[in-house]
Parts: C-alpha cells; sequence; structure tokens
C-alpha cells in the first residue's frame, strides 16, 4: 500500500491531465468504432495506434519514462486522427457536394468532436509537469 501511496504522491497535476487525455482517447475509441465500425470509413490502423498510445500512456508512468508519456499520447492520437482524416475524407466529399446524403451523421459529428478534445487534452499534457517538484529541480534550476 505504500507503494501506492508513494507512486501518487510523486506525481503532479500533469499526471492527472495525462489519465484525462488516456480516458478520452477511449471514449473517442468508443465512439469512432460504435459508429463506423461496420463501414469502409473505419480505420482499424487507428484503432491499433490509440491502443497502443494508451496502454503506452498507461505503463510508462510504472517505468518511470513519465516526461516521455504526454508526447507518445500526442503522436499515437494524431496520428490516428490522421487516419480517420483519411479514411472518413470520401464520406466527408458526399456530404459536402450532396450526392447521397445533405447532412452529416450524428456518429462522425461525435467522433470529430472527440477526436478534437482528446488532441487538445494531450497538447495541453504536453506542457504540464508530470512528476512532483523536488528540492533537487529548485537547485538545479
Amino acid at each position: 500500500m505504500d507503494k501506492i501511496k508513494d507512486f501518487f504522491h510523486s506525481k503532479s497535476y500533469g499526471f492527472y491531465v495525462t489519465l484525462l487525455a488516456v480516458v478520452l482517447s477511449l471514449v473517442t475509441l468508443i465512439v469512432y468504432t460504435s459508429s463506423f465500425g461496420g463501414s469502409r470509413y473505419m480505420s482499424w490502423a487507428a484503432f491499433v495506434i490509440m491502443i497502443i498510445g494508451m496502454v503506452a500512456g498507461l505503463a510508462m508512468p510504472v517505468f518511470r519514462l513519465d516526461k516521455w508519456v504526454p508526447a507518445v499520447l500526442l503522436v499515437t492520437n494524431f496520428v490516428s486522427f490522421l487516419l480517420f482524416v483519411y479514411y472518413v475524407y470520401f464520406y466527408v466529399s458526399v456530404v459536402l457536394v450532396g450526392i447521397q446524403a445533405t447532412s452529416f451523421s450524428s456518429g462522425f459529428i461525435a467522433s470529430v468532436v472527440f477526436f478534437a478534445l482528446t488532441i487538445v487534452a494531450c497538447v495541453a499534457d504536453v506542457f504540464c509537469r508530470q512528476t512532483a517538484k523536488t528540492k533537487l529541480d529548485d537547485i538545479l534550476i
């Protein structure tokens, strides 16, 4: 129990922003998969990359690689977003031109919103301190 208490005691607010980014990634993944899972607009590579980012975001602090977690989350979520854009490009063009549909589906809008929220959280996390400040940090700075 003391190890767990020490683990969380040594974390700063950035660690909790990281947890928020991981939870947002999970929600984004669920919304995207439930919206496009059975269609040709689903990128399973984006799905896998986002899972890799979430697992890394949760596992790296255990191995004391805290300072790299925000960068890994940002890169994996951004690459997943780019793959999402690549796969839904035809759907967007069809809706904008009005060929088969005249408006975007609620699943598409929810996916875009959650991808945007996740990326914003990851960018904010990059600028947050992951571990608590120590007296040694005051001497070095």
